[in-house]
């Protein structure tokens, strides 16, 4: 392990984590096995955070990981993985990063959150805000969560939407950790079962667009990093960038937002100032350093294209970052297949696939447009299609598993005469029921409200 100090066993560490956890339940801060435990553990961790690597301490299955690699279980140390184990799964925590500069205060405040939780991961988060500790990073796993995961995919969804929402709204609402972790969070879920969650893209919230627009480009950025194989920590830069890639528009005037009509050229000025409006914030809320460097090209770039058609004008003199291309595409995508008050009618999914392809090299990356094509399939979530028995149905995911991306799962939403029904839930994989042709309207058009028919399936 990168960093380890001389004389570091990893038993070490998990033998002083425990200690200290146990000691701040019961003594004061300057009480000798607390502040003892806080040496141990701050001189476990100096090697790495020294490197500036920082240490991830992380619990999968049942085995403990430190920097991924995973902890050998022996007979000195099987009593110990097996309460440290515990430990994480009784807090619901998955993943603990400590951070190059973390403070030995912070460490401590950090390990007296754990000991005073009660409400599992959502409130260590809560009360990490209220503490105001930067230097730690806690991530859940998905592994550890039960229940149904299409389940858990909507309540995270949900969730997500209001947490960007009292963001944009209040800076001192949630904290960059918050976010940080709920992008984690977002990319797990994808990893897992990345149908499940592309999915729920189709459920657009005509009131609160702007919210609803950044966690659907969050989730399909992620997917489709995901698949180009980003490691770890840059997905989270990613998708914390993509959750907030749109903020700026809060300092857009509402009615410039919402007017029905063609926008004057004064009025489009300020639209594509959002971008740099939307920089600004966050530096004045996040500060500049290395991590937060990293994100903020997905803010400030998402408009501009590969060439450099878009805006700010002032930035088409250097090629949009990785980070900010990707976001760019599943901006796009997302923008122009949601209905607003000035369109009614927005592309149909294969119409914007069709346009990404066509401008591909031009405006979008062309090696990123083809694995976004790929990750979407032939029938993107949403699009309306003519099954073999007659039926008109919705796309509402895609096909999970080794089953052919031309089998996904519909909405089943009217007969053949095109008499509506009550939507129900139809996995094509099996065969027995097939697409043979495809509308180029969208959902609306043809008068479905892809959130209502998305949510009324169970499952």
């Amino acid at each position: 392990m990168k960093g380890r100090s001389a004389g570091f066993r990893d038993v070490d560490l998990i033998v002083a984590f425990l200690k200290l956890l146990r000691g701040v339940r019961v003594y004061p801060k300057d009480h000798p096995l607390v502040s003892g435990g806080l040496d141990v553990v701050m001189g476990v961790l100096q090697d790495s955070l020294e490197a500036g690597d920082g240490m991830v301490m992380a619990v999968n299955k049942g085995y403990i990981f430190f920097n991924t690699r995973r902890v050998e279980v022996t007979a000195e140390n099987y009593a110990f993985i097996r309460f440290f184990v515990q430990a994480f799964d009784d807090l619901g925590l998955g993943e603990v990063e400590v951070l190059p500069g973390v403070t030995r205060d912070e460490v401590y405040r950090f390990f007296r959150v754990l000991a005073a939780s009660h409400g599992g991961l959502d409130g260590i988060l809560s009360h990490m805000e209220r503490e105001g500790i930067r230097g730690i990073i806690v991530r859940p796993c998905i592994q550890t969560l039960g229940g149904n995961v299409r389940d858990r995919a909507k309540k995270l969804y949900f969730q997500t939407l209001t947490l960007i929402k009292r963001y944009f709204e209040d800076e001192k609402a949630v904290h960059l950790v918050r976010i940080k972790a709920v992008a984690s969070y977002l990319a797990d879920l994808l990893r897992r079962s990345e149908e499940t969650l592309i999915g729920l893209t189709i459920i657009k919230n005509y009131d609160d667009y702007t919210y609803n627009h950044c966690l659907n480009v969050a989730i399909l950025s992620l997917g489709l990093a995901l698949r180009l194989g980003m490691d770890k920590k840059l997905l989270v830069s990613l998708g914390t960038g993509a959750l907030v890639h749109d903020i700026g528009k809060v300092r857009v005037p509402i009615d410039i937002v919402n007017k029905p009509g063609i926008l004057t050229e004064d009025e489009w000025s300020v639209v594509k100032r959002h971008p740099v409006e939307g920089l600004a914030i966050l530096l004045r809320r996040w500060g500049i350093n290395r991590e937060t460097a990293k994100m903020f090209p997905a803010v400030l770039e998402h408009h501009l294209g590969i060439n450099f058609s878009g805006y700010p004008e002032f930035l088409q003199r250097k090629a949009p970052g990785f980070l900010a291309r990707i976001v760019h595409i599943a901006d796009f995508y997302d923008a122009v297949t949601t209905p607003r008050i000035y369109n009614k009618s927005p592309f149909s999914p294969v119409e914007a696939m069709d346009f990404l392809m066509e401008h591909t090299g031009d405006r979008f990356d062309p090696v990123l447009v083809k694995a976004f094509v790929q990750m979407m399939g032939p029938y993107p979530v949403g699009t309306v299609v003519r099954l073999s028995t007659g039926e008109w149905a919705m796309v509402v995911e895609k096909p999970s598993g080794m089953a052919p991306l031309d089998r996904p799962v519909v909405a089943v939403v009217a007969d053949d005469k095109g008499v509506p029904l009550h939507p129900r839930k139809l996995d094509l994989s099996d065969g027995s029921v097939e697409v043979v042709g495809l509308s180029s309207r969208s959902p609306w058009e043809v008068g479905l409200d892809p959130t209502q028919v998305a949510l009324s399936l169970s499952g």
